[in-house]
């Protein structure tokens, strides 16, 4: 427990005089007592900077702040001087008092009926006279002094006795003129400075997008200043520069945290014992401490080279770890190797890393993704055995993602293939409800390890069997509460069950990431921000601030397709309030996402090709990594093509990259492209050559229980079938339409609703060949074009939305209802008119 030291006793005593005024402290009538009152509450909010005041500095301070400038008014600074120096006697009368340790007691007894009881056990509704709220900044700070004091002994509170007199002295003299002692500052103890550092190190993460760097790395200036033998505050700036991508500040600060530390063993290692005692024993100590050390040092620099996309550099860091901790016989070590090194591999364009297994015959992305998923079933079987429950998480969640992206399924067939040979794709629909259920199982162990965990850390060790003491008996009777919870952690989380709990505790936030995009994959864009909005409200302490922008970035783009742009607008105003220096490419790429949507649809073609190649910019440079961001850039790309009429330029981008998909074990960008591919033989005006590759991406879909993606294809094969003009295709078409509009409706954001209603009112039109057949449903199809008009004139495309009127004045013409045909033309010749400001 941190000991009082005597600038506590200081402060102690100006609260005293603030709250319990005497006749010798200062007047509570005055109206400078309240400035008084701000001076003390800056004083405890500042108690925990590394170097301890002297008591000259301590006056410095509430002098400055007590005689402020007065313009010119005399007789104010004048009493603002008066009252500082009854301050200044107050407080140089009660040291001076101090004379022996019962002096102390008695102060500190006065203290605790004064200030303390009097705010704590007060009736309720009574009007307190002294006295801070035991709940107040004031009073929390006098509880917690008065409790540090109740817990020192007699020799310790002879020692804080001739401390605060030389405390006292020491200011004595500078007043009279003597100068003050040279040397550094004294500082608080060293583990009170390793906890402060600690606490910057866990909020660094949440930090990192509402500030900028320098801003981050402030509160350790002055710890690092007065403290330079701290490696901790190393460490934080190394986590501050790597959040910001700054490659060289952080592998320097790096260099120097490991270089600052001699005893740091490895990531929840345990030393074994040396054989012997003696001088031998303890250099086997030692060396297994260093290599402890080598393994730590090394696993941290590839975790560095790997955020940052040195998948090489990220390589060489991982296998000196494995060797290094195969030499310590360190499995815990090698157990975050490993999952370290499924990290890697998860974030790399398969065929970059050469060493996975060579199956004879199989392509690179599927030998990749073949050792990625043995590694993470390996990881967590590791996991179980040494009780990591930090890496019991990450491995089920790892591999929930892994069986959602990747489902047991066939080779993808090439474009133009034909749809019968991928209808019969042989997976039952329970197969495709494995990686749903796969998620939801791991969100649930999640939150179930996040609990069991937090309470096992929470245990206190169970006292010796021998102790009689009161205390013993509580702490033997609160750990019999958890006795099942000591089996949690293995032998080797000895001491950092804390540190576990926490990172199990963001991984159970991160969790709800990861459902979130499943349920949105599956087609529930409800439950998907349900799930995006409790990772920002349940673990918004925990989480970062990377995870964080993650979730407002699955929002935003969920808010774009079912309330349009100007909802999403509008949360991501709100966000650059609340992170308004995040540096989040997830973010950046939803903002993009859905500025390039909102472009498209107005018309605005230059502007949506700029956005597709900022989206380019933000993935890496190289090929090794980030492939799904340079899929998704190129896709809009060619999509820009497609609205500016390149049909063959936009199906060659399309081409070129399906092949790019399939190679890198990408199915559902090759399905989408697939769709892609689709739209531009329809609009180029072939609808025979567009059926197989909407045929291919609704199998596709369906195998990867993509239910959006699969509703959406079914939409254009209907329209390919209407666009073919005759009565069967018409009535096909129709067919098609009527299956998949409950999923369309429910679920579908206004885009694809306004498809499928057009698409239907397209097939109703085109099956009517007379005018009977064409009143029979004439009701229907215009009240299909009038709501598909509305939900294309909220997404801002007015192209489409005359193209309903278009219909509209058809099918009037068509019924001989001229009021209703002059109506639809008058709109249709507005929306054709170019907007104020276009």
């Amino acid at each position: 427990m941190e000991p009082l030291r005597p600038y506590d006793v200081a402060l102690c005593m100006l609260l005293r005089s603030y709250l319990c005024a005497g006749e010798a402290d200062p007047s509570t009538t005055s109206p400078l007592h309240g400035v008084f009152g701000e001076a003390l509450l800056m004083e405890i909010k500042r108690r925990d900077e590394a170097a301890t005041p002297t008591l000259i500095q301590l006056l410095q301070r509430m002098q400055d702040h007590l005689c402020q400038p007065t313009n010119g008014c005399l007789e104010r600074y004048e009493a603002q001087i008066e009252y500082f120096d009854s301050v200044k006697a107050a407080l140089g009368g009660t040291l001076q008092a101090l004379e022996s340790p019962d002096d102390i007691v008695l102060f500190f007894g006065s203290l605790a009926d004064v200030a303390i009881t009097a705010a704590t056990s007060s009736p309720s509704g009574e009007q307190e006279e002294a006295g801070a709220d035991a709940n107040s900044t004031m009073g929390l700070y006098l509880r917690w002094a008065y409790a540090r004091y109740t817990a020192m002994p007699f020799e310790a509170l002879c020692k804080l006795l001739v401390d605060v007199q030389e405390y006292f002295e020491t200011a004595v003299c500078v007043l009279q003129g003597d100068e003050e002692p040279p040397g550094l500052p004294p500082l608080r103890p060293a583990v009170d400075l390793q906890r402060q550092a600690n606490a910057a190190i866990a909020t660094l993460a949440q930090r990192a997008g509402r500030a900028s760097q320098r801003e981050l790395e402030a509160p350790l200036a002055g710890l690092e200043s007065a403290a330079p033998e701290l490696a901790q505050t190393y460490l934080a700036r190394h986590i501050s520069a790597l959040h910001h991508r700054d490659f060289a500040a952080s592998l320097d600060y790096l260099h120097r945290f490991f270089d600052h530390t001699v005893d740091l063993a490895g990531p929840g290692s345990s030393v074994p014992p040396a054989a012997g005692g003696g001088a031998a024993g303890d250099a086997a100590a030692a060396a297994a401490r260093e290599r402890g050390r080598l393994q730590s040092a090394a696993l941290s620099l590839g975790s560095m080279h790997a955020q940052l996309g040195h998948i090489e550099e990220a390589m060489q860091a991982l296998n000196e770890t494995v060797r290094i901790a195969q030499q310590n016989s360190d499995d815990a070590c090698l157990a975050h190797a490993l999952a370290s090194l499924c990290q890697i591999m998860d974030a790399t364009t398969p065929g970059t890393i050469t060493s996975v297994s060579q199956t004879p015959g199989a392509s690179p992305a599927a030998r990749h993704f073949s050792q990625l998923g043995q590694l993470l079933r390996r990881c967590l079987r590791r996991s179980e055995e040494l009780q990591l429950p930090h890496l019991v998480v990450f491995s089920r969640l790892s591999l929930a993602r892994f069986q959602l992206l990747h489902p047991h399924q066939p080779a993808a067939a090439a474009p133009g293939a034909a749809a019968a040979g991928t209808a019969g794709t042989g997976v039952s629909s329970e197969q495709r409800c494995t990686s749903s259920l796969a998620v939801a199982g791991a969100q649930r162990d999640a939150a179930h390890l996040h609990m069991a965990t937090c309470l096992a850390a929470a245990t206190p060790p169970a006292p010796p069997a021998g102790s009689g003491t009161a205390s013993a008996r509580v702490l033997r009777g609160v750990a019999d509460l958890f006795t099942a919870s000591s089996l949690l952690f293995g032998p080797s989380m000895q001491g950092m069950q804390a540190s576990s709990a926490a990172e199990v505790e963001r991984l159970a936030g991160s969790a709800h990431l990861l459902q979130s995009a499943a349920w949105e994959l599956r087609g529930s864009r409800q439950l998907s921000q349900a799930h995006a909005l409790a990772c920002l409200d349940v673990y918004a302490d925990v989480s970062s601030a990377e995870e964080q922008c993650t979730a407002l970035a699955q929002l935003a783009t969920s808010l774009a397709a079912t309330h349009g742009y100007a909802a999403a607008e509008q949360l991501l105003a709100a966000t650059d309030e609340r992170f308004p220096r995040a540096q989040s490419r997830q973010l950046a790429a939803a903002r993009l996402a859905v500025a390039h949507d909102r472009a498209l649809r107005c018309h605005d073609l230059h502007a949506a090709s700029d956005l597709a190649a900022q989206m380019a910019a933000l993935a890496s440079p190289t090929d090794a990594v980030d492939i799904a961001l340079r899929l998704e850039a190129e896709e809009r790309m060619a999509r820009t093509l497609l609205a500016a009429g390149r049909h063959e330029d936009a199906a060659a981008a399309a081409h070129k990259l399906f092949a790019v998909a399939s190679a890198t074990g990408q199915p559902l960008h090759a399905a989408r492209l697939l769709l892609l591919l689709a739209r531009v033989q329809r609009e180029a005006g072939a609808p025979l050559a567009a059926l197989p590759y909407a045929l291919t991406c609704a199998a596709h879909a369906r195998t990867l229980a993509a239910d959006l993606l699969a509703a959406e294809a079914a939409v254009v094969v209907a329209q390919v079938w209407a666009d073919m003009g005759a009565a069967a295709c018409a009535a096909r078409a129709r067919r098609e339409l009527e299956a998949v509009l409950p999923t369309v409706m429910a679920h579908g954001g206004l885009e694809l609703q306004a498809r499928a209603q057009l698409a239907l009112a397209e097939a109703l039109l085109a099956g009517s060949t007379t005018a009977e057949g064409l009143g029979e449903d004439a009701e229907w199809a215009q009240g299909l074009l009038e709501e598909a008009e509305r939900l294309f004139t909220d997404l801002e495309d007015r192209h489409d939305a005359a193209h309903c009127c278009y219909l509209r004045a058809l099918l009037a013409d068509g019924l001989g209802q001229a009021a209703l045909r002059d109506a639809a033309a008058a709109s249709f010749s507005a929306l054709q008119q170019p907007r104020a400001g276009d």
